[in-house]
């Protein structure tokens, strides 16, 4: 019995601790999440489960903040990290102390959107009848996408080269990661909140990022994110990856574009079809004022037959009166000097509505029209082609390298905005980008 080791409560229990953290120094779990409980602390804590085999786990807040993955229960990851042993609550126990979480496979994370998309599909957030119309004409776009790459400069080319007259405003987010849906809310937010004329309020949103894989396109099927866009006043589209990518996100848009340069191609006309429209329109319209001409002339025309016809039967009248007059003259006379009267009233009745008077006034009243149509399809042109410079000269005022050279300047650190002194604070490098390049940024210690 004397070469039984002997230990103390604290000996063994920091000998098993030694002993776990050696021959455990590093590992990875793969395991379905069970209850999240995220403390006061901002730490989290959750359980890994296998069937009915648990073990506990703690994700510090510092390491939880800057987890690529939002981890949900019930789904399965691939958990990276390290075991340890400690006494609480008068009890020994042990558990995983975690610094990094992936998605455990493909399968994983299909299963994940299948089940969300089924329990949102419920919900009625998917449903046809709650789509709404895009504006034919918008004035103004709110694109939410990356600053950077060449998404959001494919966009604004493709909108500028089709319908130059539109507005374009990039609320820039970042396009993954954990946090990347929250940043979308609080846009989507601020557009809708603030009712303020310097405000810009877009006509339509387009939801837009480059290609990438399944768990890179997470937060675009974020149940928050598609509950907020459902809610969503604003028309939008989403155009997020490749044509064959698929997210919640298409299903709750108003409309799902294959490519972002396809959003853009859908979000606004094509300025050379639109001339040709008008010019159409301008070709019917002529095309109806020869018409309308040509009817009244023929008008005139049988108005003016019928009033030949008229006159050659008055002389027939005369003709006939004056025979009698003749023949019967001794018989007649009084007679026909009442008759006589009678018809000179006649005449002097047609003399004052002559045809010919009635038709000048038409003619008149035809040349004022036409001068009248001339004058307001000049005036329109005119006011259109003054928008269209006075837009064009809008959209060239506002691009961020005007805003630079006017003095103002972009704070990133690791290509992520500062927005806040508190935030800045935090950090000991950043990048200022001013009008003429970008200068890098270190604190003293």
């Amino acid at each position: 019995m004397n070469n039984i080791p002997e230990y103390t409560v604290s000996q063994l229990n920091k000998s098993i601790k030694d002993l776990l953290e050696e021959n455990y120094s590093y590992l990875k779990l793969v395991g379905e999440t069970g209850s999240i409980t995220i403390a006061s602390s901002g730490h989290v804590y959750f359980s890994i489960k296998e069937n009915d085999e648990v073990i506990s786990c703690i994700c510090w807040k510092g390491t939880y903040e800057n987890l690529q993955v939002q981890i949900e229960e019930g789904t399965e990851y691939s958990f990276y990290g390290r075991i340890t042993s400690y006494s609480k609550f008068g009890r020994s126990v042990y558990q995983l102390i975690i610094d990094q979480v992936e998605y455990s496979g493909i399968g994983s994370i299909l299963k994940l959107i299948e089940d969300r998309k089924k329990e949102l599909s419920l919900l009625g957030l998917f449903d046809d009848d709650k789509k709404k119309k895009l504006p034919q004409y918008p004035k103004s776009i709110g694109v939410l996408t990356s600053s950077s790459g060449s998404v959001i400069h494919d966009i604004i080319h493709r909108i500028s080269d089709r319908f130059p007259v539109t507005q374009i405003k990039v609320f820039p987010i970042s396009v993954q990661g954990k946090n990347s849906h929250i940043e979308i809310i609080d846009f989507l937010d601020l557009i809708e909140n603030h009712d303020t004329k310097e405000f810009f309020k877009p006509d339509l949103i387009i939801f837009a990022r480059g290609g990438g894989s399944l768990e890179e396109l997470m937060p675009f099927n974020e149940p928050d994110l598609i509950k907020r866009v459902f809610k969503l006043k604003i028309p939008n589209i989403s155009a997020i990856g490749h044509e064959t990518d698929y997210t919640l996100l298409d299903y709750v848009s108003d409309l799902r574009a294959p490519t972002p340069t396809a959003a853009a191609e859908i979000a606004v006309p094509d300025k050379n079809h639109l001339f040709n429209q008008i010019q159409d329109f301008q070709l019917k319209l002529n095309q109806s004022i020869e018409q309308k001409y040509l009817s009244i002339e023929q008008l005139l025309l049988k108005f003016k037959n019928s009033v030949n016809y008229f006159s050659n039967s008055i002389k027939e009248v005369e003709y006939k009166l004056s025979k009698i007059n003749s023949e019967n003259l001794k018989i007649v006379n009084n007679s026909f000097y009442d008759k006589s009267n009678f018809f000179n009233d006649i005449l002097i009745r047609l003399q004052e509505n002559s045809p010919k008077q009635k038709i000048l006034e038409i003619q008149s009243k035809i040349g004022y029209i036409n001068n009248n149509n001339k004058t307001l399809i000049s005036n329109k042109f005119k006011i259109f082609s003054q928008k269209l410079y006075l837009l064009n000269k809008i959209l060239n005022t506002s691009s961020i390298e005007k805003n630079l050279k006017k003095g103002y300047a972009i704070l990133k650190s690791e290509n992520q905005l500062i927005k806040s002194i508190q935030t800045l604070k935090k950090l000991n490098n950043f990048d200022v980008t001013l009008k003429d390049g970008v200068i890098s940024v270190k604190k003293k210690l």
